[in-house]
């Protein structure tokens, strides 16, 4: 499985209901995206472009469309004989969603640690629990 494949999101992430390609492939800069994912009880749909891409060890992606403007970015390394995964996100809630900017930030890295803790585990055993 590919993780830079954004098709096989869902298949490790559970926050997110689908993930498709928008353009046609080959995946690289200009690739766009729809997502469409669930956080703090809500459903959200998000655009995506592909800004950088550098298979195998990096990509970055920005939201074209969504409830405020996001940036991801991952890069993978090699550490001590492991992969490592250095991965952020950007997010710029700008309204009333400025209010709730620390509750979307912690529910945000709780989706995110679940969802790599459950890609690492495809990953080095080749099944989900």
């Amino acid at each position: 499985m590919r993780s830079s494949d954004a098709r096989n999101r869902p298949r490790w992430d559970d926050s997110v209901d689908s993930e498709e390609l928008t353009t046609p492939e080959p995946i690289g800069v200009g690739t766009t995206v729809r997502t469409t994912l669930r956080s703090m009880g809500r459903e959200y749909v998000y655009t995506w472009e592909v800004v950088e891409h550098q298979p195998p060890s990096r990509m970055t992606i920005q939201s074209t469309s969504g409830p405020f403007p996001t940036t991801l970015a991952y890069k993978l390394s090699e550490r001590k004989g492991a992969t490592a995964v250095d991965f952020s996100v950007s997010g710029r809630p700008s309204g009333l969603l400025r209010l709730f900017e620390p509750l979307i930030a912690r529910s945000t890295q709780k989706n995110l640690d679940r969802g790599f803790a459950h890609l690492k585990q495809i990953l080095e055993t080749g099944t989900a629990s």
